[in-house]
């Protein structure tokens, strides 16, 4: 039984760790919307936008996006058939949810495990943008990959954990 309790306040961690990057996340989108306005302007009115600014939009759209769907698992926003899920019984649904949870942790260690190489390769190389004006560091942003993918594999098997444990009350 303490092993049990460990592993609920382990996903409860995993789910507090999640929720700030989420605010993080949020935080970022309206920096981005503050730089892509601003870029609009410069392009449109002041006769150009630099190129670090304009880069700086993909920089930040990728945590925002990746971050984003570990968010929307905790809050098990994701997509499903909800006409057809919600009509089926609790037990059901956690036996699906548990399914899925797996898989979405199974996939989403085959990802970090399929990205450290490329992103290996961008740290050896100090990987930095190819155009003039560009901005460095592009390593650290690919470094997002990985660790995006292992929060999303925690936060399935907080999950998953969460299910099984409906599956077993149920």
């Amino acid at each position: 039984m303490h092993t049990v309790s460990a592993l609920f306040r382990a996903a409860d961690l995993v789910d507090a760790i999640v929720a700030v990057a989420g605010k993080l996340a949020a935080a970022l989108i309206l920096v981005m919307v503050a730089l892509v306005t601003w870029n609009v302007l410069g392009r449109y009115v002041g006769g150009g936008a630099p190129v670090w600014a304009q880069e700086l939009e993909w920089h930040l759209l990728l945590p925002v996006a990746l971050i984003g769907i570990v968010s929307l698992m905790r809050e098990e926003g994701h997509v499903r058939v909800d006409m057809i899920y919600g009509k089926l019984p609790a037990r059901w649904r956690h036996s699906i949810d548990l399914v899925s949870m797996v898989c979405g942790a199974v996939i989403g260690i085959l990802l970090v495990r399929y990205s450290l190489n490329y992103v290996g390769t961008s740290f050896s190389s100090l990987e930095g943008s190819p155009d003039p004006g560009g901005l460095p560091g592009r390593y650290v942003l690919k470094a997002m990959i990985p660790v995006c993918f292992a929060l999303l594999s925690l936060q399935c098997a907080a999950l998953a954990l969460r299910h099984a444990a409906a599956l077993t009350r149920a």
